[in-house]
């Protein structure tokens, strides 16, 4: 595996019959990380060893001080658009598509890793999209207007602490279509498209994304890395079961990864590899 220094990286790998730990006792709250759920820290070490592989592992706070994000469906959370959502469909994106423009600085991940910690049979399937794909799949028309800068990408609301809303008109696709570097995000009121023909071209870029998309399970065992530069991924909603102790049984482990953190020196860091981004 050479993907963190390829020219030509792949959009996804699937590690398969990875160790496990051994006794899940329940699920955490991803706030507050209780040794007791698991028996060790067998995913954790995993996860950790793979993203090394590949890029600077980081985390972001909003979702659990740690720099492996435990994502736990959350009663509280269940109608957000985050990995602590479950009731509504967590549509194909880009993970924080705008923090590549709203600095100058390119905050958005290289790539992000996930594992199954525990396995919900009545969860939710994992999408992912190689938007190469899908590019292939539009006219010329189409493809013109989606690299031109006539759309604007809001940024999430946890982040809309200093006034910065949204970014300014930006294209969705830079690069040329065998190494694209892709800024969408297709969950609702978060893509402003800036005109009709940029509207339309938006609407052909969904519908090839879902065209070429497929689903996996991540569970225990199962590692998924997700290049974020040119594959969009995406959850379905989900209700989920629980176990005795009323906790959900689906527990993902999540780890994001950069080329490197020189572009994150300006971010505060709450902990090593930790950060609160304010926009």
């Amino acid at each position: 595996m050479n993907q963190k220094m390829s020219i030509t990286p792949r959009p996804y790998l699937i590690f398969e019959n990875l160790p496990i730990d051994r006794t899940i006792n329940t699920s955490p709250n991803p706030y507050n990380l209780d040794a007791s759920c698991k028996s060790g820290y067998i995913s954790e070490n995993l996860i950790m060893m793979f993203s090394l592989l590949i890029g600077e592992p980081y985390s972001i706070k909003f979702e659990g001080e740690h720099i492996v994000n435990n994502l736990v469906p959350l009663e509280e959370n269940k109608k957000d658009y985050t990995g602590l959502g479950s009731e509504v469909e967590l549509d194909f994106h880009i993970e924080n598509s705008a923090l590549k423009f709203i600095r100058g600085l390119n905050l958005s991940p290289k790539g992000i890793l996930l594992t199954g910690v525990r396995n919900d049979v009545d969860g939710p399937l994992t999408k992912i999209s190689d938007a190469r794909l899908a590019l292939k799949l539009l006219s010329e028309e189409a493809l013109s207007s989606l690299k031109d800068s006539l759309y604007i990408i809001n940024v999430p609301y946890r982040w809309r602490k200093n006034g910065v809303t949204s970014t300014s008109k930006v294209p969705l696709v830079q690069g040329d279509d065998e190494f694209p570097d892709i800024s969408a995000v297709f969950y609702p009121g978060m893509l402003e498209p800036q005109s009709k023909k940029a509207k339309e071209a938006l609407d052909h870029f969904y519908e090839a994304i879902k065209a070429v998309s497929f689903g996996i399970d991540v569970q225990p065992g199962r590692l998924l890395y997700i290049d974020n530069r040119m594959a969009l991924h995406s959850r379905d909603k989900f209700s989920g079961s629980f176990d005795n102790y009323e906790n959900p049984m689906r527990w993902i482990q999540r780890v994001f990864v950069s080329a490197d953190l020189w572009n994150h020196r300006y971010v505060e860091q709450i902990k090593e590899r930790v950060f609160d981004f304010q926009c």
